[in-house]
């Protein structure tokens, strides 16, 4: 009876451990997996501004990602290098994590001359549209439709059921 008992137990502190982890169940996707799904989206080019040679840095203090790369300007002929911030948003309905909240924190032209404020503001109009609402990564539907949100590690992100 009481080894009864005690596999009652047991089997009971079982269940309740693997229906809380449930609940708090995570799937990261490595930093090496985004950084290919981005650089398949680049070169970006719109009005005349190409991105291109994307590298990216999470930010798990602060849930933001750190975008840099380089830009160049057809007419006339600029390029130099950006960086922008922005927090990962999640669309459910297309399955993607896109960009959203873009920030630029560097945008210089040439051997990293900042650029005259009337250039910056430019810039910063055109930039920011091309990669607002990008999608970064698409989460495969199974995986998707069971998301609820999800978290910046310094190495992943982290899908959180």
């Amino acid at each position: 009876m009481t080894l009864t008992r005690i596999r009652i137990v047991l089997l009971s502190l079982c269940l309740l451990g693997f229906s809380s982890l449930s609940a708090a169940f995570s799937l990261p996707i490595p930093k090496g997996v985004i950084d290919k799904a981005l650089e398949s989206k680049f070169p970006k080019e719109r009005y005349g501004i190409k991105l291109e040679s994307p590298v990216t840095r999470f930010k798990a203090d602060v849930q933001k990602v750190e975008l840099c790369g380089v830009w160049r300007l057809k007419l006339p002929a600029k390029s130099g290098e950006f960086c922008v911030d922005f927090r990962p948003l999640w669309n459910k309905e297309k399955g993607d994590i896109e960009l959203s909240a873009l920030n630029i924190l560097k945008l210089t032209a040439g051997s990293d001359q900042e650029l005259p404020s009337q250039t910056a503001q430019l810039l910063n109009a055109m930039v920011l549209p091309v990669l607002d609402g990008s999608a970064l990564y698409h989460v495969p539907d199974m995986v998707g439709k069971r998301l609820e949100s999800l978290r910046i590690d310094t190495n992943a992100f982290e899908l959180v059921f």
